[in-house]
């Protein structure tokens, strides 16, 4: 009996301290929070706000919450979005996955333990179509550049 409690604590302690077991955790929970108490939002610009709280495992040598953590959060926040949004639940049905292409983040202040913060989305241009069309002039002219321009996905 003493044997098996050992084997699980190691396998515990090796699933979060190889693994980064919160977070593995974190976005289960945030997808089910999102499916099951929250209300389904039909705009998918619609502005939404994800609350949390710094763990122990978000600190660094400082005591603060680490930079990393602060996209991380924005990850488990972004899928929680897509969940309330049932984008979640259409790209599992086709089989796809969702890919996170660029991002950008604003430190505004430093996070200590337990503090509560909320994850709020950037706010969109006036001109949302504008910003589209000045986003995928940039990217090809990005290819071009690069030599890439001709070049498809296919090849």
């Amino acid at each position: 009996m003493l044997g098996l409690l050992v084997a699980s604590l190691a396998l515990a302690l090796g699933f979060f301290a190889l693994l980064d077991g919160w977070y593995l955790l974190r976005v289960p929970c945030a997808v089910l929070r999102a499916r099951l108490l929250q209300p389904r939002v039909r705009d998918l610009l619609a502005e939404q706000r994800y609350p949390s709280r710094v763990l122990p495992s978000d600190l660094d040598l400082l005591l603060h919450m680490n930079n990393a953590r602060y996209l991380r959060e924005a990850d488990v926040a972004r899928a929680a979005h897509l969940a309330r949004c049932g984008v979640l639940g259409a790209l599992g049905e086709l089989g796809a996955h969702s890919v996170l292409a660029a991002s950008c983040a604003r430190y505004r202040r430093s996070l200590r333990l337990l503090e509560p913060f909320e994850v709020e989305p950037p706010e969109l241009p006036e001109d949302l179509h504008h910003w589209i069309t000045y986003n995928e002039a940039s990217s090809q002219l990005l290819r071009a550049e690069s030599g890439l321009g001709d070049v498809t996905k296919d090849q």
